[in-house]
């Protein structure tokens, strides 16, 4: 097995993940394998022998295959299928604890840490419960596949399977799915620790969320809404939700009537009293209390969420970033290949992409042979080396960017959700060339400021090719022999994915390639921003080298066209502000002009579209001399018009506008810029 990245998966409703959770609580049973450490702990069992794999272990450490991809942990029991079981022969593992007297205890929850790696769809791992010493068992949940990431704090209401009963056990069964063929099989295991059986205090309300984003507009009103869950053992009916700004006097509202917000489920909630803030820096908190009328809540831990705010005077349109790090020799990319595309091309107008090319796992990338300089910083900064991939990146923040049957974390609700934040920076490219002379890349930006920032962000610039293309697959980690002519026979033996035909162009056509980051992958530090003040990139690149790795032998294609995109970025967290390190405020993208010796402006206008070829989507990049009036036209090979979109009048500058193509067939079409005194055609490729 190799690269398996590993999902993320947030627990909600049942099973809730709770940062620093503690309260006061009556413990039934707790178990963490400190004090046994490497042997089974006193009256715990394993109660099925049919272990292929020698069942549950003891320790700390993993076998060579597991340790090489999950987390280090402390003590905890264990079942490594993949290191210990042989053969992919059937393994049911099940371990479980001593008898726990619930019987004065109506209300009873159970936390958990555990890993689960369900690698092919089936793995199966649950919480079983007894209620006469282990004789019978009830299945209690199925705990979700976290792709080999450790999970703590993990709530489970065990109330209506052991509340009240005196001879209650709790235990963990480790299923491998085994499908009956060893034809390259490979299950992995689970394990558990932390085991915490106890009756929850009667009122707590705690981990608070709240949905505003940190970035606000003076004198707009903001209704703030969040989410609110029910530790306690009691069904809450009515609250008070406050806030309080800066530490002033709190504000409170008063929520009645709320139904069905039991133990250990949610609430969303709206406190109807609205916020407007003038431009500065604002610390608020948000908790409840006044709990069904009139009870405090008994646990303090957990009550107060505390939110960090910034407030300008102007917050412009956001343009998302979504970063990748991808290799040519890498099945789960190709995995996630269908969904990037998909996402990519619906959001074009809202997002710009870059994917960085590394050769994991330690098979050859072409590309990366080319780009390594730019690529192993920008690499090395986002952890891709250590994490695996395909390993994406939203304005910085890291998420899993889809494969055929996992979790697509890229998608388009994401990117809407982050573009709603707003910005309070604009980026203005006022030149993006190519010099076919003397192959030198130039940009010129501005990047302006509505809020006050201190010294020490960073701007990028990635010059990125629209796609490389291939002859054929040259991955040494894709299962070719799906692909093997003629495309559309079966491929045995592959146990992750079968690979359907349908991924064959995703081993060989590479899109929004970087090739070099300008100055370099360290980027440029800024200077102190005021409001309203700006700051000036103006970078070159001679190209030092050719796409082509042993071209002979590794034929490839690189579209016609490239583009820059421009990013602002902040390597620290800034607390104030409630904003990560890493994270991306704004991006600009143009298509790259080629120009000889001078700038080529056409009768006022000039225009570049990427991508081209295009599946979906393309835009449409160009630059006006002065104020005009713009139509786009689009006219297919019979001379019908097939698309237009009159624009109005447009400023002096650069200017990007989507043009919809989903609806186009395959083949070759004519778009036309027309301007008051011009128009300029070009020819654009649909091809799926």
């Amino acid at each position: 097995m190799k690269n398996k990245s590993k999902i993320k998966v947030m627990l909600l409703a049942l099973a809730v993940f709770v940062v620093g959770f503690l309260q006061a609580q009556t413990t039934l049973m707790y178990q963490n394998f400190e004090a046994s450490k490497t042997s089974m702990p006193a009256g715990w069992s394993v109660n099925v022998t049919t272990q292929a794999n020698g069942g549950y272990k003891f320790g700390n450490t993993y076998g060579t295959n597991e340790n090489s991809y999950i987390p280090t942990h402390t003590y905890m029991a264990d079942v490594d299928d993949w290191d210990n079981n042989s053969g992919a022969k059937a393994a049911y593992d099940t371990i479980s604890s001593p008898v726990i007297n619930c019987s004065s205890q109506a209300t009873v929850f159970l936390s958990l840490s555990f890993m689960t790696w369900n690698d092919d769809g089936s793995e199966v791992s649950t919480i079983i419960t007894s209620v006469d010493g282990g004789k019978t068992w009830t299945t209690a949940y199925t705990l979700p596949d976290n792709g080999g990431g450790w999970s703590d704090s993990n709530l489970y209401n065990l109330s209506s399977f052991i509340g009240g009963q005196a001879n209650a056990k709790v235990g963990f069964t480790y299923n491998n799915g085994y499908q009956g063929t060893t034809n390259g099989y490979v299950a992995i295991g689970m394990g558990v620790d932390n085991i915490d059986v106890y009756a929850p205090v009667s009122y707590d309300l705690g981990g608070v969320t709240q949905g505003q984003t940190y970035l606000l507009q003076s004198g707009i009103p903001y209704t703030f809404k969040g989410t609110i869950n029910n530790y306690g053992g009691t069904a809450i009916t009515s609250m008070n939700m406050n806030y309080s700004v800066n530490s002033g006097a709190p504000v409170s509202v008063n929520i009645p009537g709320i139904s069905g917000f039991n133990p250990l489920t949610t609430y969303n909630w709206t406190h109807s009293t609205p916020f407007t803030p003038a431009a500065g820096m604002y610390t608020i908190k948000f908790w409840a209390d006044n709990l069904n009328s009139g009870n405090a809540d008994q646990s303090h831990k957990n009550d107060t969420l505390t939110a960090y705010f910034m407030a300008v005077d102007t917050v412009v349109a956001k343009k998302v970033l979504f970063e990748e790090g991808t290799g040519q020799s890498c099945v789960y990319c190709m995995l996630a290949g269908p969904n990037i595309d998909s996402v990519y091309t619906k959001n074009m107008a809202n997002s710009d992409a870059i994917s960085y090319h590394v050769p994991i796992p330690s098979s050859p990338d072409y590309m990366y042979s080319v780009t390594n300089p730019t690529t192993d910083t920008r690499a090395n900064y986002y952890g891709v080396y250590s994490s695996g991939t395909p390993d994406g990146f939203l304005d910085g923040s890291n998420l899993y960017p889809g494969a055929l049957a996992a979790p697509n974390d890229y998608s388009t609700p994401k990117i809407a959700q982050a573009a709603a934040a707003g910005s309070p920076f604009k980026i203005k490219i006022n030149s993006c060339t190519y010099n076919t002379t003397t192959k030198t890349f130039a940009i010129n930006a501005d990047i302006i400021s509505h809020a006050t920032f201190a010294a020490g962000l960073y701007a990028q610039v990635a010059i990125v090719a629209d796609s490389i293309t291939y002859s054929q697959d040259y991955s040494a980690d894709d299962p070719t022999c799906s692909f093997a002519p003629p495309i559309g026979t079966s491929c045995t033996g592959y146990s992750y994915t079968g690979a359907p035909d349908y991924l064959y162009p995703y081993v060989l056509k590479f899109p929004h390639v970087a090739e070099q980051m300008l100055p370099n992958g360290n980027g440029t530090k800024l200077a102190a921003f005021t409001p309203s003040s700006s700051q000036n990139l103006n970078l070159t690149w001679t190209k030092n080298h050719n796409w082509s790795y042993q071209l002979s032998k590794y034929p490839y294609d690189s579209s016609a066209t490239n583009h820059m995109v421009v990013f602002v970025q902040t390597n620290s967290a800034i607390a104030g502000a409630g904003l990560p390190a890493k994270y991306v405020f704004q991006s600009a993208s143009a298509v790259v002009t080629n120009i000889v010796g001078i700038d080529e402006v056409v009768n006022g206008a000039s225009f570049n579209m990427f991508p081209n070829p295009a599946n979906g989507n393309t835009n449409m990049n160009f630059s006006l001399d002065q104020d005009h009036n713009v139509t786009i036209e689009v006219y297919n090979v019979l001379g019908e018009k097939v698309y237009v979109a009159n624009q109005g009048k447009m400023g002096a500058g650069e200017h990007t506008i989507t043009v919809n193509t989903t609806s186009f067939v395959n083949g070759v079409y004519t778009v036309k810029l027309t301007t008051d005194n011009a128009t300029t055609s070009k020819e654009l490729v649909i091809q799926r």
